[in-house]
C-alpha cells in the first residue's frame, strides 16, 4: 500500500471528512481497507464509473476544488469488490 500522505493531504482529509460524516482518522483507515477511493482528477474517476446522472454504485462521492474525486462505494458494489 502506497502511503497515504503520498495520496492526500491532511487539509483534503478535513474537507472531506465534513462530506463523508467522517473523522479523518476513519478516512484513512478506509482508504487503507480499499473503502474509499482517491482519484487524483475527475477523468480517472470518469474512466471508472462513466458520465452519469446518480452513481447508483456508490454511498457518496465528492470532488474538491484541486479536482480530486473521493468516492465511497456502496458495500458489496461490484465496483468496491474489485479492490
Amino acid at each position: 500500500m502506497e502511503n497515504i500522505a503520498n495520496i492526500v493531504h491532511i487539509g483534503e482529509l478535513i474537507a472531506v471528512s465534513k462530506v463523508f460524516e467522517l473523522n479523518p482518522f476513519q478516512m484513512i483507515s478506509l482508504i487503507e481497507d480499499g473503502l474509499l477511493e482517491v482519484f487524483e482528477t475527475k477523468e480517472d474517476f470518469l474512466a471508472k464509473y462513466g458520465i452519469k446522472e446518480t452513481y447508483e454504485e456508490l454511498e457518496d462521492w465528492c470532488e474538491l476544488n484541486n479536482g480530486k474525486v473521493f468516492t465511497k462505494p456502496k458495500v458489496g458494489s461490484e465496483y468496491n469488490s474489485s479492490h
